[in-house]
C-alpha cells in the first residue's frame, strides 16, 4: 500500500511521512474505553502522509459558514481487525481536519472518506457529516475495476480548483466505485450518490423482509409479505437499470 500512496502524484512539499502516536490520540480526543482498547489492541500504526494546505501545494482553500477545507490531511492506518472498521476509523476521524484515509490490512486495503462540517458548538472544532467507505481490494489479486479505481485516485485525475473541489472529487470517485458492483462500469452517473444511498436502502429493506418472512408463521401473512418482497425487488432491478 505504501507505494500506492508514494505515487498518488501530490507534491512533494505536502509529504509529511509522521507516525501518530497512540497516546496522542488517548491524551487529545475524548475516547470511551472501549475506543482506548480498540486503539490500543486493533490499530497497528497511524501515519501523517500528506497534509494539503496553502503552504503546501498550489491548491486555494475553501471555507463558509458550514465547512472548513483549510487543510486535507491523508492518513494511513494499518490495523489489526477488519471487523473493528467503523469503530478505528472513528477514531482516527478525531484528527482536525478533513481526512482521506488508507486503511491497510494485510495486503488489503479499504479508503475511507468522510465530510465534515463546522461544529455549530464549537466553531474551531469539525464534525463528520456522512462516512464513506470503499469495498476491501486485495492489493495482491485486484480486478481491473479495482485497478482502474486506484488509478483514479492519482492527483492528477481531480481539480485543483480548491481544496473542497479536490475532497469532493475523491468521494466522487469512491461512490462511483462502490457503484461499479451493480453497474459493472467505474463511469461515474449524473446522479451516483443519489442512486447509492437508494439502492442501499431498498437492499436494507430486502434483507429485513426475508428475515420477517422467515419467521412469519401465518400462510396469507407470508404470501403478501412475498408480495411485497417481489415489490422491492422490482424497484432493485429498475435502480440498477438506470445505471
Amino acid at each position: 500500500m505504501q507505494e500506492l500512496i508514494n505515487n498518488l502524484g501530490l507534491e512533494a512539499s505536502s509529504k509529511i511521512d509522521k507516525k501518530l502516536f497512540k497516546k496522542q490520540f488517548t491524551e487529545n480526543f475524548s475516547l470511551s474505553v472501549a475506543d482506548k482498547k480498540i486503539l490500543t489492541n486493533d490499530i497497528e500504526s497511524i501515519t501523517l502522509e500528506y497534509l494539503l494546505n496553502k503552504n503546501t501545494i498550489n491548491i486555494a482553500p475553501y471555507t463558509d459558514a458550514e465547512q472548513d477545507y483549510s487543510e486535507i490531511a491523508f492518513i494511513k492506518v494499518e490495523i489489526l481487525n477488519s471487523n473493528k472498521l467503523g469503530q478505528i476509523t472513528s477514531i482516527v476521524q478525531n484528527i482536525p481536519y478533513p481526512l482521506i484515509i488508507f486503511l491497510a490490512c494485510g495486503t488489503k486495503l479499504c479508503i475511507n472518506i468522510s465530510p465534515k462540517r463546522i461544529n455549530k458548538a464549537d466553531s474551531s472544532k469539525l464534525v463528520v457529516q456522512e462516512s464513506h467507505f470503499s469495498e476491501w481490494i486485495d492489493l495482491s489479486n485486484s480486478t481491473k475495476i479495482e485497478d482502474a479505481f486506484l488509478e483514479s485516485l492519482k492527483a492528477k485525475h481531480h481539480p485543483y480548483t480548491d481544496l473542497l473541489a479536490f475532497f469532493t472529487s475523491y468521494l466522487d470517485k469512491l461512490i462511483a466505485f462502490k457503484l461499479a458492483k451493480y453497474s459493472g462500469s467505474l463511469n461515474p452517473h449524473a446522479n451516483t450518490k443519489e442512486i447509492l444511498q437508494n439502492i442501499q436502502s431498498v437492499e436494507a429493506k430486502i434483507t429485513e423482509a426475508k428475515s420477517k418472512i422467515k419467521k412469519e408463521t401465518s400462510f396469507s401473512a407470508k404470501v403478501n409479505m412475498n408480495i411485497e418482497l417481489k415489490k422491492l425487488s422490482d424497484e432493485l432491478n429498475e435502480l440498477k437499470g438506470s445505471l
